[in-house]
């Protein structure tokens, strides 16, 4: 019976085709620069006036705000306070979402938490001088599975949900930006490749002590640093065999890390730390990528402990 029911799940499987994840159906700019092709999110400042423009003309929309409009220029001013707002483009045949990212000043933040979400304190916690100079983003559940890039959601950088909403983090859209690119490098000789699997992404200062680590001054604080692994599909929850070595080790993570390289050293991403990371108890290799704005490395280790041969 079992072998029965096995042969069938592979047949279920082996008959469906990977699924692809799409990209923005609109190139736009906003305040005339131009969104990046896989990005689907964007940071103004509140009470701002925003400019999102298109080549062709477009029906625009940010519901929440009643703002509509038809035409190629959509210019409006946004409400002086913070939020996270959808805003849609259509034309007779594509639709397409972005999320409108308004983060809170630093001067909001005060206490050792955001309306009861637990952040704790950056530095010494006597001094404002550490607090994250991009600001905060409030989550509802309406926008935390929303995709902000081709593969990416919020969800996937904030993986420590708590309390009730809304929720809390920092992030630096950079980060997003540079693994969408990384991801696209390894896809050109690992076309299998479908997935940016996240383990961590942003922790709070009191999250990030939980979890033994002793650094206030971590990147993963200020959203700017991210662990991942890169799989095919259906996913398994572990990093593919990317350097085609016919092993899951280690160095499939250096393949990562020489991909991000590549792309730091063209200029097409902000350079950062990246190193690669050995099995670990609760989990296979991984990457750790972040856009500190200065190269990093340091030692994975990678000799010390066998990996397994899958």
């Amino acid at each position: 019976m079992y072998s029965m029911v096995m042969f069938l799940v592979f047949l279920m499987f082996s008959g469906q085709e990977a699924p692809v994840s799409s990209e923005p159906v609109f190139s736009i700019s906003v305040n005339n620069a131009q969104l990046d092709p896989h990005m689907m999110a964007f940071v103004v400042s509140a009470g701002e006036q925003v400019t999102l423009s298109c080549n062709d003309s477009l029906n625009w929309s940010i519901p929440s705000l009643d703002f509509n409009s038809t035409c190629r220029n959509f210019t409006f001013t946004l409400p002086r306070s913070h939020g996270t707002y959808i805003v849609t483009a259509s034309d007779s045949i594509a639709y397409q979402e972005w999320i409108m990212i308004v983060p809170l000043s630093s001067d909001q933040f005060r206490t050792a938490s955001i309306n009861s979400f637990s952040v704790g304190f950056y530095g010494d916690g006597n001094s404002r001088d550490n607090l994250p100079d991009r600001g905060f983003i409030e989550l509802w559940p309406d926008v935390f599975e929303a995709r902000i890039s081709t593969h990416l959601s919020f969800s996937d950088f904030l993986g420590h949900t708590q309390g009730s909403w809304p929720q809390y983090m920092v992030l630096d859209l950079r980060l997003v930006h540079k693994l969408e690119c990384v991801f696209e490098e390894v896809a050109k000789s690992y076309p299998e490749a479908r997935d940016i699997h996240c383990i961590s992404g942003f922790r709070t200062p009191v999250y990030n002590e939980a979890i033994g680590n002793e650094t206030g001054f971590s990147l993963h604080l200020y959203g700017a640093a991210s662990d991942f692994w890169i799989e095919g599909w259906p996913d398994n929850d572990l990093i593919d065999d990317l350097d085609r070595n016919k092993r899951i080790d280690v160095f499939d993570g250096e393949f990562i890390v020489d991909a991000a390289r590549r792309l730091e050293a063209s200029g097409e991403v902000v350079v950062g730390g990246a190193s690669a990371y050995r099995w670990i108890t609760s989990h296979g290799p991984f990457v750790h990528l972040d856009t500190r704005g200065t190269p990093a490395v340091w030692q994975t280790r990678e000799s010390l402990v066998d990996n397994p041969v899958l």
